[in-house]
């Protein structure tokens, strides 16, 4: 049994598809095939059950049962490797979604660099689904998502929320407690800031109200926001970042959710790694308390969410 073999049945469980795991480790399905039939030789126990003439594979109660090891043995194999370069390692890797790393933590990331100058930051930006894989898997060291979908082995805690508000040129005819009744889509620039964000808005615009136009990054509401009369919805820390001299914001009468910003760590953080995390988190906390853009979370927030 190897670190390839158990890493490679993590993937397959995952997916639950030989092509699909294969493609996502960069290997050849055979490649894939092998491992596994190798790994279940050495354990003397099939982990999957492969039915002809489908794609995907069904995880056997032995497999169900041995996940949970095979991901302490990952872990483990990881921090033993970890010691040899112990004193080395300094790097902490940082998946997020656009808009925490370009506008909420720029920040905290210069306030940790500042700071600290012997920890490294590795920050990379990905879609929501993707950091929890990243943390599942140790790729990364912490995530940060404004989605919460539970993993056995994440622990997810909500750090801040974020108030939403109508952003416009200030030569509008909008107002503070403006109703969304008196909002057209035919002006809109619609940004989808999650879930809970689009059942929101389609309860107060149908669906076949289309946008003026539709962007999925804060970066490209600041360009269409100088048309006349175009607005936008969107959270405090993208609207300081983008407000100037012609553009404000309002307040909604029918005042969107807010945006709760949950913070991911492994279970089984590497090793070497533990410290700097508990560094970072530390500088997360004085960040929040003194930010403008948001507050810092209460549980009395999720029930008035």
């Amino acid at each position: 049994m190897n670190y390839d073999q158990i890493v490679t049945f993590l993937t397959v469980a995952a997916y639950k598809n030989i092509s699909s795991a294969a493609n996502y480790m960069y290997l050849s399905q055979s490649t894939v095939s092998n491992r596994i039939q190798t790994l279940e030789e050495e354990l003397d126990a099939q982990l999957f059950v492969r039915r002809k003439g489908l794609r995907s594979v069904e995880l056997t109660s032995y497999g169900n049962a041995f996940i949970p090891i095979a991901e302490q043995w990952a872990s483990l194999y990881k921090d033993m490797q970890a010691l040899k370069y112990q004193d080395n390692i300094s790097t902490l890797t940082i998946a997020a979604i656009d808009a925490v790393n370009t506008y909420t933590f720029t920040g905290l990331y210069d306030s940790v660099i500042r700071n600290h100058p012997l920890l490294k930051l590795n920050i990379r930006t990905h879609h929501s689904n993707e950091i929890h894989g990243l943390v599942e898997n140790r790729t990364a060291d912490i995530g940060f998502t404004f989605s919460r979908i539970n993993y056995p082995n994440i622990i997810s805690k909500p750090v801040f929320r974020e108030l939403m508000y109508l952003v416009c040129r200030k030569d509008t005819q909008y107002h503070d407690q403006i109703s969304c009744m008196e909002l057209s889509t035919d002006h809109e620039i619609y940004l989808n800031w999650g879930p809970d964000y689009y059942q929101w808005h389609t309860q107060h615009w149908p669906e076949e109200k289309y946008p003026r136009v539709t962007v999925n990054t804060g970066n490209l509401l600041q360009h269409f926001l100088h048309e006349e009369k175009c607005w936008a919805i969107a959270p405090m820390s993208v609207i300081q970042a983008i407000k100037g001299k012609d553009i404000t914001y309002y307040t909604i009468k029918e005042a969107p959710p807010s945006r709760i910003c949950y913070e991911l760590t492994s279970r089984y953080p590497n090793f070497s790694h533990v410290q700097a995390i508990e560094l970072f988190d530390t500088e997360l906390q004085k960040y929040i308390q003194n930010s403008s853009s948001v507050c810092a979370f209460e549980d009395w927030m999720l029930d008035n969410n």
